[in-house]
C-alpha cells in the first residue's frame, strides 16, 4: 500500500503567533491557529510556572518517569503545534527578547487578568509602537474594563457569573452537586480563531493591527440565548431540566441491559412513530392514542419515561441505538472517555492520532476540529517541553550560542523548573 503523504496546512502559512495564554481556553485557541499552519510560539512562563505545570503529581498527571510538569494532561492536550520558549520577561534581557519577537509577529494572545500585561510593561500602546501591524487578543474572564477588571477566574467562575451553572443539573439537588463541566474552555478557542482571522483580514484593509477585547464571559453568554431570552422577553427564569427538554418527549437517558446509558429523543410525531416501531409498540404512535401527539406526550411525560425505562432495561445498548436510528428517531450511546476509543465512527475517520510523547511513549491523542483538502491539519509538533525551542527561536532572532548560554546562566531562559 502506498504510504499517504501529509502536507502541513497552508491556510495561515507565514503568520506568526505569540501565545501568552495559560491553562486551556487561550492555549488551545493558539493550537487551532497552529493546526491551520501558523507558526505559534508558546511564551512559557519562567521561572514562574503555569497552573498546568505542577511540580508534584496530582490527578492531572499521567503515570510515567520524568518531571510531573511534563506529564500533565491539560498541558499536553492544549498545546500541540507550537514551539516553546521559556522566557523571564521580567528580566531586562527577557524583555528585549520579547520585543524582538513582537517585531516579527502578527498576533499576540494573552489571557491574563486585566492589567497584568500592562504591569509587565507591554501595554497595547507599547506593543503597537513596536509593531503597528500586530494584533492583540486580550481575553480576561470579564474583559479589560469594568468593575470586575483585574479579577482572576477559571472556567467555573465564568460559568457561575453568567448564570450557566445554575441551569445545569436538576432542581432536586443542591447547588454543590452541579455537574462540573467547564464549557467556556471549549467555546473560547473557536472565538480566538474567529478573532484572529477577522484581525488579519482587517489588517489587509487598514494596514494596521487591532486590539481585541475578548471577554470570555460575554462571549459565552451568547451560548445562553434561550435562558436569557426567557427572562428578557418573557420574564421567566430558566429551570433546571436535567436530561429533559420542555418541548420534547421523550428526551432522556435510559439504562440498558448491559449497564450502559442511551440518550433517546423524538422531536416530532414522525420521529415518535419511528421510535414506537423500533420498540415494537406501534400503537403508541396512533393519533387516537393519548401519546400520539406532542401535547399528549408532554402531558404524560412521566408515564412515557417509565415505559421506556422498562423496555431499555431489557435490551443491549448497541442494538437499541442501531434499531432506533434505523427507524428515524434519535438515539446515541452515553460514553465515557475510554468509550470514545471504541467508537467505530471516530476510528473510520482516523480521528485519534498516535503521538510519541516524552516520558510517556506513544499515546493516542485527540484529533482535529476539521479536515481540509488538500492540506488537513497534522501534528507538526506534539506538545513541547519547557524551553524545548529556546535555542532555535533565539538564533532566528540573531543571538549567538555564547549569548544563549549566558541567558541560561542568568535565568533569562530555562528548560526546567526547580523541584
Amino acid at each position: 500500500m502506498k504510504k499517504q503523504k501529509f502536507v502541513k496546512s497552508q491556510s495561515l502559512k507565514g503568520i506568526k503567533v505569540l501565545d501568552f495564554a495559560e491553562v486551556w481556553a487561550g492555549p488551545y485557541g493558539a493550537s487551532l491557529l497552529g493546526d491551520l499552519g501558523a507558526d505559534v510560539i508558546k511564551i512559557e512562563s519562567f521561572p514562574r510556572r503555569s497552573l498546568t505545570r505542577p511540580l508534584v503529581e496530582d490527578a492531572r498527571v499521567a503515570d510515567g518517569p520524568g518531571p510531573a510538569y511534563e506529564r500533565t494532561t491539560s498541558q499536553i492536550q492544549g498545546n500541540r503545534n507550537k514551539r516553546n520558549i521559556a522566557l523571564n520577561v521580567k528580566h531586562k534581557e527577557g524583555e528585549l527578547i520579547l520585543q524582538k519577537l513582537i517585531e516579527k509577529s502578527d498576533i499576540i494572545i494573552e489571557g491574563f487578568a486585566a492589567g497584568v500585561i500592562e504591569k509587565l510593561g507591554f501595554s497595547w500602546k507599547k506593543i503597537h509602537a513596536i509593531n503597528k501591524n500586530i494584533s492583540v487578543i486580550s481575553m480576561p474572564a470579564w474583559g479589560v474594563k469594568g468593575p470586575y477588571a483585574g479579577y482572576v477566574a477559571l472556567g467555573s467562575g465564568i460559568e457561575a457569573s453568567v448564570g450557566h451553572a445554575l441551569i445545569r443539573g436538576v432542581s432536586a439537588k443542591n447547588t454543590v452537586d452541579i455537574p462540573g463541566n467547564f464549557i467556556t474552555d471549549a467555546t473560547a478557542p473557536i472565538q480566538v480563531v474567529i478573532a484572529s482571522l477577522v484581525a488579519l483580514n482587517k489588517r489587509k484593509l487598514t494596514k494596521k493591527g487591532s486590539f481585541i477585547d475578548l471577554s470570555q464571559a460575554e462571549a459565552f453568554a451568547w451560548h445562553l440565548v434561550g435562558p436569557l431570552g426567557e427572562w428578557t422577553l418573557n420574564n421567566r427564569e430558566a429551570q433546571q431540566l436535567g436530561n429533559s427538554d420542555r418541548h420534547i418527549v421523550p428526551h432522556n437517558c435510559y439504562l440498558t441491559l448491559d449497564s450502559k446509558w442511551v440518550a433517546i429523543a423524538a422531536e416530532n410525531d414522525e420521529q415518535w412513530q419511528g421510535l414506537c416501531n423500533a420498540l415494537d409498540e406501534p400503537k403508541w404512535g396512533l393519533i387516537e392514542n393519548a401519546w400520539g401527539t406532542i401535547t399528549g406526550r408532554l402531558k404524560y411525560r412521566k408515564e412515557i419515561d417509565s415505559q421506556l425505562k422498562e423496555i431499555c432495561s431489557k435490551m443491549n445498548s448497541d442494538k437499541l441505538v442501531d434499531i432506533i436510528q434505523k427507524n428515524g428517531a434519535i438515539a446515541s450511546p452515553v460514553v465515557d472517555a475510554p468509550g470514545m476509543f471504541s467508537n467505530l465512527q471516530m476510528h473510520e475517520r482516523n480521528w485519534f492520532k498516535a503521538i510519541n510523547l516524552p516520558y510517556l511513549g506513544e499515546r493516542l491523542m485527540p484529533g482535529f476540529l476539521w479536515n481540509m483538502e488538500p492540506d488537513s491539519p497534522i501534528y507538526e509538533f506534539r506538545t513541547e517541553q519547557v524551553g524545548e525551542h529556546n535555542e532555535e527561536i533565539l538564533k532566528e532572532l540573531g543571538y549567538d550560542t555564547q549569548s544563549i548560554e549566558t541567558f541560561y546562566e542568568e535565568s533569562v531562559i530555562g528548560d526546567h523548573y526547580v523541584e
